[in-house]
């Protein structure tokens, strides 16, 4: 009876425990469910959110964190000193006659090693230091690249869906432009061909919006591919499209492109260079080789000391060679930064100019072209309508107002893009408030 009851008590606590581990793994179960759930709800996307994505799976800037774990290596080697050698010799062995056997044989056990000057070791590890500088400039460099990118690719999507909704306006115009048709048609008042003319309109409306969706979604996964993910699970992309920042001008930010990332590269290639230079001076001192040791005569059994110094000779003269290569390459890395200097500031200019156009039309068009153009869609509208005017004279309208509301979309497109290209050629922000691009 109590092997029963100990064995029922076993078997109470496994089950027991059986529970918990199952009542365990359903909580992270549900707890997974509920996470993949809220992924899966995700319809849109923040520049902030494809920013933070793309920094954190970019494999271009991952491989500088190997550069740098190589340059650690390297670090490590060049504060080495020089080692030590400990040889042995041995003569007068299995000779014949008088040294025959190892009656007067002599060993020579010695340590040897090298006594480095002209500061050696500090010019080793200035260049390291020189190419971990290098390493973070090309980072930050390839990091505004990457941004710029991923800036750009932001504008086309939320580009994308501006036309999407200017292709649904388009739509409800044709709809109702046909069922406006259709009804005079019917009436008797305009011929059956208006009519005709009206639903090949209507369908190339139609047609227009499942094309812009089409493109959304490529706009969307050209994006999403940024980090990694070739099926995105967002719809759309959020911000006002319309909404341009307040700009800096166009010389604040051209006194600060010598600061440029691009530059900097330039500058620290330079430091790597200049290093190298000392390095190869530093080379120019010569260093001295030392041995010392004991040696056994086994001849008269006596033993001795033993010792030595070698110094090279012009040691100078020989690294004359390189340090003319690197001083060459260091006058070169000079002229290639003056040459992206000018190139720089010529892409700046431009940029600015295409901006300033840019926002030159789009204020044209939303101020003087556009409102005025609805005004006069209204009335062709309804003079259509009371049979004063022609279905060609209101579709003439119609259609001028939706090309010059996407008129306004491109050019609101440029803007943005020319500033997102100004700022990661510059690494400055273009806007004079500290706000984002786009609101949220």
């Amino acid at each position: 009876m109590y092997l029963f009851n100990l064995g029922y008590a076993q078997r109470a606590r496994m089950c027991g425990h059986n529970k918990r581990v199952l009542f365990a793994l359903t909580i992270g179960l549900l707890y997974s469910i509920t996470v993949l759930a809220e992924e899966s709800k995700i319809t849109s996307i923040t520049l902030e959110d494809a920013v933070k994505r793309t920094l954190a799976y970019s494999p271009q800037i991952t491989s500088f964190d190997f550069k740098t774990l190589a340059l650690d290596g390297e670090a490590q080697s060049a504060a080495l000193n020089p080692g030590y050698t400990l040889e042995f010799e041995l003569e007068d062995v299995l000779g014949t006659g008088e040294v025959s056997g190892i009656k007067e044989a002599e060993a020579t056990l010695t340590l040897s090693s090298v006594i480095e000057l002209g500061d050696k070791v500090n010019a080793r590890l200035a260049t390291v230091d020189a190419k971990r500088s290098l390493v973070v400039a090309e980072k930050r460099a390839v990091s505004l690249g990457i941004l710029g990118e991923v800036n750009r690719r932001y504008i086309n999507a939320l580009t994308e869906q501006a036309n999407l909704t200017l292709a649904q306006q388009g739509l409800e115009l044709a709809q109702y432009a046909y069922q406006a048709v259709k009804q005079r048609v019917e009436a008797g008042a305009t011929a059956e061909f208006e009519q005709h003319r009206a639903e090949a309109a209507l369908s190339q409306a139609r047609m227009n919006v499942l094309l812009v969706e089409k493109r959304i979604i490529q706009a969307n996964t050209h994006l999403a591919i940024m980090w990694g993910d070739t099926s995105p699970s967002f719809l759309n992309i959020q911000g006002d499209f319309f909404s341009t920042p307040d700009t800096q001008a166009r010389e604040p930010l051209l006194r600060v492109v010598a600061s440029s990332p691009f530059l900097d590269i330039y500058a620290e290639r330079s430091r790597v260079a200049e290093t190298n230079l000392r390095l190869i001076q530093t080379n120019n001192q010569f260093d001295v080789s030392w041995s010392a040791g004991i040696r056994r005569m086994q001849g008269i059994g006596e033993t001795a000391l033993v010792a030595g110094v070698s110094v090279p000779l012009f040691q100078k003269s020989r690294n004359i060679g390189q340090y003319d290569t690197q001083k060459a390459q260091l006058d070169e890395i000079e002229q290639q930064r003056l040459a992206a200097r000018q190139s720089l500031f010529s892409q700046i200019n431009m940029l600015f100019y295409g901006r300033d156009q840019a926002i030159l039309e789009t204020q044209t068009l939303k101020q003087s072209i556009i409102p005025p153009l609805e005004k006069a869609l209204e009335q062709v509208k309804q003079a259509y309508e009371d049979g004063r005017f022609s279905y060609l004279e209101w579709m003439t309208i119609q259609q001028e107002l939706l090309n010059k509301r996407y008129a306004l979309i491109q050019a609101t497109s440029r803007v943005h893009l020319r500033n997102a290209d100004i700022e990661s050629l510059t690494g400055q922000s273009v806007q004079r408030l500290s706000s984002s691009t786009f609101s949220q």
